[in-house]
């Protein structure tokens, strides 16, 4: 099974790191690009406007965390990891959104690789997916990471073994945490730095 390192850590002019809670302004707008079709595929029926506003309010608690692919300061990918707070099941599940124009790029194949990581670190030994019959895509991903898919009438299910924490996953998350945090501060103090010196040459004569 691929790692992230494997899987690569950048794609064209972006890259792949996990969201923090700050951020979750960036995963909503994401979320509110996705069209009608997109929409559906990621949540099993149609949701407006509404409903992912809400659902983007409660995704970075206790039980969750979320990896991106952020180009040009834009979250265009996303993977969701549920779960954690109910570690004693050692079960989470995984749940993915591509923007429509950055699909085909194997954008879900990196982010599926660095939630299995996080997965394995944090004790869970079985991730689960489930998706609608018609979603080819995110059932040629399953398989790629060999899942075992349950098909149903309304939806697949697909279940795969993540395996136990090692030394080398433990340090990749980390690795790729500190870079993402680094990102995240730097993009902090730009944005709360630039107005304030701005400011201070304007007030100048």
């Amino acid at each position: 099974m691929a790692s992230s390192k494997q899987a690569g850590a950048v794609t064209g002019h972006g890259e792949i790191r996990r969201l923090w809670p700050t951020e979750r302004d960036l995963f909503t707008a994401h979320l509110l690009r996705l069209d009608a079709v997109t929409r559906r595929e990621r949540f099993g029926t149609a949701v407006n406007d509404d409903f992912l506003v809400n659902y983007a309010a409660t995704t970075f608690g206790v039980g969750g965390l979320v990896y991106a692919y952020i180009e040009q300061g834009e979250v265009r990918g996303a993977a969701e990891l549920r779960g954690l707070e109910d570690i004693v099941t050692q079960t989470g599940e995984a749940a993915f959104s591509v923007e429509k124009a950055w699909r085909r790029r194997g954008l879900g194949e990196q982010l599926f690789s660095r939630l299995i990581t996080a997965g394995r670190n944090r004790g869970i030994r079985t991730l689960y997916m489930t998706c609608l019959p018609e979603n080819a895509a995110m059932r040629r991903l399953a398989r790629k990471f060999e899942a075992d898919l349950v098909g149903g009438y309304n939806d697949v299910e697909g279940s795969i073994a993540t395996g136990g924490p090692t030394p080398f996953t433990i340090l990749d998350e980390a690795f790729d945490n500190a870079k993402g945090f680094a990102t995240l501060a730097l993009s902090l103090q730009r944005k709360f730095w630039r107005p304030a010196f701005f400011g201070r040459v304007s007030s100048h004569p």
